[in-house]
């Protein structure tokens, strides 16, 4: 298996936007070439600016670090996979599907990799390889945002603030709800397309006619369970996920800006507000600085997400019995396993950063005289591909696409494209950070990869372009 391909892609690509600031014109106007020294310099702002993502995975590892050293967990996993075994391709489509779903309903994408290991686990556990593991959990996710029915993010027209905005109020549209149907469809289709496919790469494994097969898994299973197995509990452990995945849902979907739903910020405020004489309760005892549900990302991106991860794992120690010592060792273990990817996440980022300052992406939209479907959405693509972050590909290339556009008519069209084409550059992107986790954590190269989902990228392109069409000729 080839070592650090990943990083040498990335690189390549870092390399690429190099040569391209000394041949496009960057933002303004000016020629801004990006030096050698510039490149370091970025790579180290792009750690500065994104340490929380960075943090984040580390953290998620902690938290697999002490899991997987409780009986719980184990016996948990052992009792899914001895239930699913008879039934193993309808527990994938079962995956795929609430993945998908739960990503497009509520918007979130990087956030349910705290999942993703556990389902991991199972699937190999049942006999498929990484491949199909992968596939079915970060796979589904991405198609989840490819038919996101209620995603958002920052408003790059409000950069100092909190607000949220989504791909059809990013066009102009009034409503968040103008083509939900056209994302549905993506959805359901894209679903089907992703089982129709990864049923097929199933059978020729079977029949042993796949030259990439992956099974080699050992490092990601748990060990045997140990002690009287009849006497370990894993209600406690679904208890535990179940309430986490609530939490993280009602604290990271924005209630108020998406559906103007206000009870969440109004609790908060009155809960902040409890005092005994001039003694203020929550914000004495906890923290003033909690945002309210819908609000989480406002103190960082994935700051309150962390700490509801180290609290969890605190309350698994205690729940496991674990000895306190056990359970730092545990996480640390876990963390040191995260570190390449949080470091191939770092460079990634880089890209973004060398791109985005140098803005010769967007001086060459800003140049264009008129929007045309075909060159913008290769500018859409290669835009996904080098500023990674959707705020930032949302600031400096979808906003300028969308300022070409004259004839109001096209609205819905571009934004189900633009959404679209973000998520299909997510399956194969060397930047996309979800995939980059996926692919670190079970050690596929990304040439292997490549190999694999190529055809799918491509049946799911002409999916979105179809799907556009007939909303262009609406």
């Amino acid at each position: 298996m080839k070592k650090h391909g990943l990083l040498k892609v990335l690189g390549i690509l870092l390399l690429i936007v190099v040569i391209l600031s000394y041949i496009l014109v960057g933002r303004y106007g000016e020629r801004s070439y990006i030096g050698l020294g510039d490149t370091l310099l970025n790579s180290l702002q792009s750690l500065y600016y994104f340490f929380d993502t960075a943090l984040f995975i580390l953290v998620v590892g902690g938290f697999y670090g002490v899991l997987s050293k409780t009986s719980a967990y184990k016996k948990l996993l052992d009792k899914i996979v001895t239930s699913v075994k008879p039934h193993s391709k309808r527990f994938l489509y079962v995956v795929i599907i609430a993945f998908a779903i739960i990503a497009s309903l509520t918007g979130m994408t990087l956030p349910l990799i705290i999942f993703v290991p556990l389902f991991i686990s199972i699937i190999l556990l049942l006999g498929y390889d990484k491949l199909v593991a992968l596939t079915a959990t970060v796979g589904s996710i991405m198609i989840g945002f490819v038919g996101g029915i209620f995603v958002s993010f920052r408003d790059p027209s409000n950069y100092y603030g909190v607000s949220y905005t989504t791909f059809d109020k990013l066009v102009g549209l009034s409503s968040n709800y103008s083509n939900i149907f056209p994302r549905l469809l993506l959805l359901l289709a894209g679903i089907a397309l992703l089982i129709i496919y990864l049923n097929k790469y199933i059978k020729n494994v079977e029949a042993k006619k796949v030259k990439y097969e992956l099974n080699d898994n050992t490092d990601l299973l748990v060990t045997e369970v140990k002690g009287n197995y009849k006497d370990i509990k894993t209600w406690p452990l679904i208890v535990i996920l179940s309430v986490m995945f609530v939490l993280l849902v009602l604290g990271l979907v924005p209630w108020n800006s998406l559906f103007n739903i206000t009870v969440f910020d109004k609790f908060h405020t009155w809960l902040t507000g409890l005092s005994i004489k001039k003694f203020a309760i929550f914000p004495s005892i906890i923290s003033s600085n909690f945002p309210a549900f819908g609000n989480w990302t406002s103190l960082g991106n994935y700051m309150m997400v962390m700490i509801l991860l180290l609290v969890f794992t605190f309350i698994i120690k205690l729940v496991s019995r674990m000895k306190y010592d056990e359970m730092v060792d545990a996480f640390v273990e876990g963390m040191k396993k995260m570190l390449p990817t949080a470091a191939l996440i770092i460079v990634a980022y880089g890209v973004l950063v060398c791109s985005y300052n140098n803005g010769f992406m967007e001086n060459l939209i800003t140049k264009s005289e008129k929007f045309n479907y075909g060159i913008s959405s290769l500018i859409a693509i290669l835009g996904s591909v080098l500023n990674v972050d959707l705020y930032y590909t949302a600031a400096g290339i979808f906003t300028p696409l969308v300022g070409l556009i004259t004839d109001e008519g096209v609205y819905n069209s571009v934004s189900v494209l633009l959404q679209g084409l973000f998520g299909v550059v997510s399956f194969a992107g060397p930047t996309s950070i979800i995939l980059i986790f996926g692919l670190s954590y079970l050690d596929i190269p990304y040439t292997t990869w490549l190999k694999y989902i190529w055809r799918f990228v491509l049946y799911l392109l002409v999916l979105v372009a179809l799907v556009v069409l007939i909303l262009a000729l609406l």
